[in-house]
């Protein structure tokens, strides 16, 4: 099977779902990618809470305009869990 098989995609409606409250797990959005961010909560270096008010939601923009270093970004890879479907995508992430 072609690994681009094994990607998951998921609506908005779905990400929104997993937004930290009444236990559930915290998802965000960042570039169409979907990130299970719920055990790295307690090792961000700013707080979990940084993370939890983008719960649930695209966090691009204040992903970006807090200015993420490579590192960052490389770090969020092994937390991606899938995509968002195709017709729900942003393609211009030029806030």
């Amino acid at each position: 099977m072609a690994e681009e098989d094994q990607i998951k995609y998921f609506t908005i409606e779905e990400v929104k779902i997993y937004n930290g409250k009444d236990d559930s797990r915290v998802w965000f959005i960042y570039k169409d990618i979907v990130y299970d961010v719920t055990d790295y909560l307690d090792d961000h270096p700013g707080g979990g809470d940084l993370i939890t008010e983008y719960a649930g939601k695209d966090a691009t923009k204040a992903f970006d305009d807090f200015g993420h270093s490579s590192d960052a970004k490389k770090q969020l890879k092994k937390y991606k869990i899938g995509e968002i479907v195709e017709v729900s995508r942003i393609t211009d992430y030029t806030f």
